[in-house]
């Protein structure tokens, strides 16, 4: 069994990252499933489904998202069930997409959160 904490991720001088609240009551494959539907709702869609470094944040998941084939640019979104913790990740030198659909993909999870 994982050991629950407590725990945060903040943005870096490479990377913004936005906190989703979660209660991590939600399964990994519960949790893909609400991402599935938000990012298609926003045109969206899974380019790759993964994991982070086991260590930090044993048993995650990590989403990268494009808005079309060809388009440049990937959105991260991690959720760690244990933590309980869900993160967008948008590295600064991505292009504007990255940033405004992690702004409105963060609005639409904590809208179905709340």
């Amino acid at each position: 069994m994982i050991e629950a904490r407590h725990a945060k991720v903040t943005s870096t001088d490479k990377t913004t990252n936005l906190d989703v609240p979660v209660t991590g009551d939600l399964t990994l494959d519960e949790m893909e499933a609400v991402l599935l539907d938000s990012a298609t709702e926003l045109g969206l869609y899974f380019s790759r489904i993964t994991v982070l470094g086991t260590k930090q944040y044993p048993g995650n998941r990590h989403w990268h998202l494009k808005q079309g084939p060809g388009q440049r640019g990937c959105l991260d979104v991690t959720y760690w069930p244990a933590g309980p913790l869900m993160w967008i990740s948008m590295r600064n030198y991505e292009p504007a997409w990255v940033h405004e659909y992690g702004s409105r993909l963060g609005s639409e999870l904590k809208r179905r959160f709340a």
